[in-house]
């Protein structure tokens, strides 16, 4: 529950942004279309300036918020969420040294008002690389992301690949990346313990955390080393210009609205 959020379009939900809407076709598009569709009876088209529903929702959302002056969420994250944040820790650890974490750290865009990502760190290296970690509370999400080849399985198959695809782009566009790391790790059964340990020593809400170091093996989801899965794998990819010029033209659209 970051307060630097509330009122303000984040990394973490700007999917809601992205859809594209329809909208009534005019006269002219209507003959043109019937023209080169004559069997066909739709009367929508559609239309990248229109906002879907989900933005107008999240739109809402964030200007109740700024009313509230406070988050319009209750909600402090079931086990998956804290699972996740002390795993992302342990998953720090297995990445080379190239690699610096910063997921303590909300950055605002440079000139786009009302828009903040918090990245969890960046990859040092030729190219500006920033990335995120994910860490699934379940396996069978875990296997949906390792059978991914590449970033567009992943956007297709995996059925959070749309958002954590658009956090990324988001995280890209505050920072200036040019590309983007989508991490996912599950650990090996023996790195559990370490996971406990974390757990024990993690610097905020014990009481959101300590489950973990009460529970079992088998309580908790972890991977053999003896099988066929790897505890971590790494998306990385270019981020499109064109998906960051849509992105920005969207937030600029719905900060308008925002503010009105």
């Amino acid at each position: 529950m970051n307060p630097i959020r509330n009122g303000n379009f984040s990394s973490s939900g700007i999917v809601a942004l992205v859809g594209i809407a329809k909208r009534e076709m005019t006269e002219t598009e209507l003959e043109q279309y019937k023209k080169e569709n004559p069997k066909s009876k739709a009367k929508l088209i559609e239309d990248v300036k229109v906002l879907p529903k989900t933005a107008l929702t999240y739109i809402k959302e964030k200007k109740r918020e700024r009313k509230a002056k406070r988050s319009i969420s209750t909600e402090s994250g079931g086990r998956a969420q804290w699972w996740g944040k002390v795993c992302e820790l342990r998953a720090f650890t297995v990445l080379p040294n190239e690699y610096s974490i910063s997921s303590d750290v909300t950055e605002f865009h440079p000139t786009i008002p009302n828009w903040c990502g918090t990245k969890d760190g960046e990859k040092h290296g030729e190219q500006k690389t920033i990335y995120d970690i994910k860490c699934p509370w379940t396996l069978s999400s875990y296997f949906d992301f390792a059978e991914c080849k590449n970033i567009d399985e992943v956007r297709e198959n995996h059925a959070d690949g749309e958002k954590y695809y658009w956090q990324i782009v988001s995280n890209a566009c505050i920072t200036d990346a040019t590309h983007g790391e989508l991490i996912v790790y599950c650990p090996y059964q023996d790195e559990l313990d370490e996971i406990r340990e974390l757990a024990s020593n993690y610097d905020g809400d014990q009481n959101k955390v300590a489950w973990i170091g009460f529970s079992s093996d088998e309580d908790l989801p972890y991977l053999n080393r003896e099988g066929e899965y790897k505890n971590l794998y790494v998306f990385n990819f270019e981020i499109p210009a064109e998906d960051k010029h849509f992105l920005e033209t969207r937030i600029i659209q719905a900060s308008k609205l925002l503010e009105s």
